[in-house]
């Protein structure tokens, strides 16, 4: 964690970086200078602003930093040599954390500056957590793809996508082929280590831009950004290839395979019509014998070969 003076007096910006030389210490001697460090840094910071400042108050300084939403946290220390209670209570509805009054004492200001850190610790130890509780929240606990609530927020903000730019959209759905008889025959053991075999053929045939979730069971979402059906096509080949040949994969006690349905988001369709023309696509691919994909009805173009 940094420290930044702001102080106009070059006499106490020395002293201050003096009693302060054991941490990261940076001083500027003015708001404006202060504000670019500030907001453009991705760290939190400890600020020690002096008061009466040649642009600006170091309340004002305060208002302006807590105004801009920054994602990391300031803790900001006001200096002056006022000492009227006003004066703290101006600085404190402002947004500065404490308040240090000059002549500052050496012991009390690092003690101060510890306060700060710990503080700020236990902020970014709040951030991380709260970052984990988002992803747990989005995420398929077993495979890592998205679980069926961050998918369809997500598909839903690539139809809008699709729409504004007129790009194509195609979504594949896709389950584990006799899946239920995996599970009776070997055990949910196996049965949990062929999901993630599977999760990981799809996210290594699809692009990084791609959103490939699970969207429960031994069922599976993929949405194709900028793709049309054709290119949807490509893609299961692609993870029936990967499959076949186990790219990356330990040894899989059985041989696994996929069907898959593939539908071309059509113009003001919604994420639920699109998934139900696949949904019946791929059904129409479980009917047909297992390790094949089908092309939804109403999916343009439709002369792709079934497979």
């Amino acid at each position: 964690m940094r420290i930044l003076v702001v102080e106009d007096s070059a006499v106490y910006r020395h002293l201050l970086c003096d009693q302060l030389s054991e941490f990261q210490v940076h001083a500027v001697s003015d708001a404006e200078s202060a504000l670019p460090i500030v907001c453009t840094g991705d760290e939190a910071i400890v600020l020690l602003i002096d008061w009466e400042l040649p642009d600006m108050s170091g309340s004002e300084l305060v208002a302006r930093i807590r105004k801009s939403h920054l994602k990391h946290y300031v803790y900001a220390i006001v200096i002056t040599a006022r000492e009227d209670k006003a004066d703290l209570v101006i600085a404190l509805d402002a947004g500065a954390d404490d308040y240090l009054v000059k002549p500052l004492h050496e012991q009390e200001l690092r003690a101060r500056i510890r306060v700060a850190f710990r503080t700020l610790s236990l902020h970014e130890e709040l951030i991380e957590a709260n970052a984990r509780l988002e992803l747990l929240a989005s995420e398929d606990p077993l495979t890592a793809l998205l679980n069926r609530r961050a998918l369809m927020d997500a598909f839903h903000r690539e139809i809008l996508r699709a729409r504004r730019q007129r790009s194509p959209l195609t979504i594949v759905m896709c389950d584990i082929d006799s899946f239920k008889q995996i599970n009776d025959r070997l055990g949910h053991a196996i049965g949990d280590e062929v999901l993630c075999a599977v999760a990981h053929a799809l996210k290594s045939s699809s692009r990084g831009s791609d959103i490939v979730a699970r969207t429960g069971g031994d069922e599976f979402l993929l949405v194709l950004s900028d793709t049309d059906a054709h290119g949807g096509a490509v893609v299961t080949e692609r993870v029936q290839l990967f499959l076949r040949e186990k790219k990356g994969l330990h040894p899989s006690p059985v041989p696994v395979s996929l069907s898959y349905g593939i539908a071309e988001v059509e113009t003001d369709e919604t994420e639920e019509a699109a998934a139900s023309r696949a949904d019946a696509a791929l059904y129409a691919a479980k009917q047909a014998g297992r390790d094949q994909y089908r092309v939804a009805q109403g999916t343009s173009p439709n002369d792709i070969p079934h497979r």
